[in-house]
């Protein structure tokens, strides 16, 4: 049986990384699910991290639904959130829920 993949948007950040501590460290998830960690910087430590314990690396921006489409494709889930605070703009923050759920 192979595994589903979970995309993980934000992955080397709170929520995002502690979504895929508790997949990938819990046997029985781990064994089902495949962890695809989404950041914009995929050379980054955290990131290194990740992919060090098994995750897929992929790189995307919220801000770009090409590359989140791209990311999203052949997931049976996703974990996302977007991201106020890096522009504090209810209007950005909308958009980027809203590719996210286009994608």
């Amino acid at each position: 049986m192979s595994q589903k993949i979970i995309t993980v948007f934000g992955a080397t950040g709170n929520q995002g990384g502690s979504t895929v501590s508790a997949i990938l460290s819990n046997p029985s998830l781990a064994s089902k699910y495949k962890i695809r960690a989404i950041t914009r910087d995929t050379s980054k430590p955290g990131a290194q991290a990740l992919a060090s314990k098994g995750a897929e690396l992929a790189k995307a921006d919220l801000n770009d639904i090409a590359s989140v489409k791209t990311v999203i494709f052949g997931s049976y889930g996703v974990f996302a959130g977007t991201n106020y605070w890096e522009t504090q703009s209810k209007a950005i923050e909308i958009q980027q829920g809203k590719n996210i759920v286009d994608a």
